[in-house]
């Protein structure tokens, strides 16, 4: 259902928002904002409150129009009979901390911001609410600011009960506005996935997916997933940006109509039910996960979304370590086994991702099969680049890595290759700068030390 042109969309005094029954669903990220964003809020509520002659607004504030904080996306939950907060918690909290602040101070009680019991100090919505304490208790007319929030402050109110609606709006609002990180989006889709499940069993794999640092999951997506998909298949590989999360948004099960999207449904189902009945270790595990989460076959929408990331953040982090171990190797590896990056050898940071993604993308087709022989091959031709350009760039890697003349391109190879022995009509000849004989001699040394 569309969203109601007359009902749908509409402005609403910050008051009258407050005053409705929301929910923040198990989707949505824990309370982020900074310190200085929640007291820029307050700064810029504080200016809008000044009259026209820039005196401070007194009574009914008669001479100060409406004052627009953003947009906020609600959900309509038929089945659950609420409103879900889609977009805007972030805001809605913090303007309702620092209400409460303000009548706290009107009223001339202590504002006593310290964690409560079993509350975490350092967390950042105790952390924001200490910060805006002390800058309320700076104010001299606590009370009109609280009414001027509550009756002048508005927020533009949009609310559909179709979900898919709601986050279309939402994608669109981020991405004219602030950046959006597209795995975040990608989380709150496969959640919604999840229907037959139960609301622990979200809030468990958002505990999960919050335990992982934010570089973690988009160093994941940008600079592996996303870049494999696009260059094994010829493809350019621009930025990850929201308009590319599809891509990563799988099959639901009520969308599987077509032949192959139930042969991938089914296989993705059976390899779980077949693992259970093989010995297991940590080596049947890591193999059954590659057999179920193949790079080049969507994933199943929903809980094995968030088991494929998980697999492949280990993966990644695991392929990191084999995948330098070995005399001289690490030496070229541009960050260290967390995937910090090291200043001295920002010079390698490219062909190290190039190397990686083509490492996982192997590993993932044809496990550990010939495993040493293609780290020779593969990064030879990564780190080929880096010996032939004096400056090695991104677009550089992008032409590389996409290639289709023979041989040209790990990535279109392995994507058609049948057994890792193809992997050998890869061209990894390594080039010397003709003008610049000294470049990179130690890495020329080391490629050639590996055989061609």
């Amino acid at each position: 259902m569309a969203i109601e042109r007359e009902k749908g969309v509409r402005s609403a005094a910050v008051g009258e928002l407050l005053d409705e029954v929301l929910y923040i669903p198990s989707y949505q990220r824990p309370f982020r904002w900074e310190p200085a964003t929640a007291v820029q809020l307050l700064d810029d509520i504080r200016e809008a409150c000044k009259g026209p002659d820039d005196a401070r607004v007194i009574g009914e504030t008669r001479s100060v129009s409406s004052y627009v904080l953003g947009a906020v996306i609600l959900h309509w939950d038929g089945d659950e009979q609420r409103l879900n907060v889609v977009d805007g918690q972030q805001r809605l909290l913090t303007l309702t901390i620092l209400l409460d602040l303000l009548d706290d101070a009107h009223a001339g009680r202590d504002l006593d911001a310290a964690a409560a019991p079993g509350e975490d100090a350092k967390a950042p919505i105790v952390v924001v609410r200490q910060r805006l304490a002390a800058r309320v208790r700076l104010l001299e007319q606590p009370g009109e600011i609280a009414a001027f929030i509550r009756g002048r402050c508005e927020l533009i109110r949009i609310e559909t009960n179709d979900p898919d609606e709601a986050f279309r709006v939402f994608d669109s609002q981020n991405y004219r506005g602030k950046a959006l990180l597209p795995h975040d989006l990608l989380k709150a889709y496969h959640l919604r996935e999840m229907r037959s499940e139960t609301e622990s069993m979200k809030a468990a794999l958002v505990e999960t997916w919050e335990s992982v640092a934010e570089a973690d999951l988009d160093r994941l997506f940008s600079a592996y997933l996303w870049r494999i998909r696009q260059w094994s298949r010829g493809l350019a590989a621009p930025a990850f940006a929201p308009r590319h999360v599809d891509v990563f948004k799988g099959i639901t099960t009520r969308g599987a109509t077509t032949p192959a999207s139930k042969y991938h449904l089914a296989a993705q189902a059976a390899v779980p039910l077949l693992s259970a009945w093989s010995p297991q270790s940590d080596d049947t595990g890591r193999e059954a996960a590659r057999t179920r989460f193949q790079l080049d076959a969507p994933v199943q929408a929903g809980g094995s979304f968030f088991e494929m990331v998980t697999f492949m953040l280990s993966e990644l982090k695991r392929l990191r370590r084999e995948g330098y171990a070995g005399d001289g190797w690490e030496t070229y590896a541009s960050s260290d086994a967390n995937f910090k990056e090291q200043s001295s050898k920002s010079q390698f940071r490219y062909v190290s991702e190039l190397y990686l993604a083509s490492l996982l993308y192997y590993t993932n087709k044809f496990g550990d099969g010939d495993v040493e022989e293609a780290r020779r091959l593969l990064v030879r031709w990564a780190y080929s680049l880096r010996t032939e350009l004096r400056r090695v760039q991104m677009v550089s890697i992008n032409n590389h890595a996409r290639e289709l003349g023979d041989g040209k391109s790990a990535f279109v190879l392995i994507r058609n290759a049948d057994v890792p022995a193809h992997l050998r009509k890869l061209d990894t000849e390594v080039m010397e700068r003709d003008k610049d004989p000294g470049h990179m001699k130690d890495l020329l040394t080391f490629l050639n030390g590996l055989g061609g």
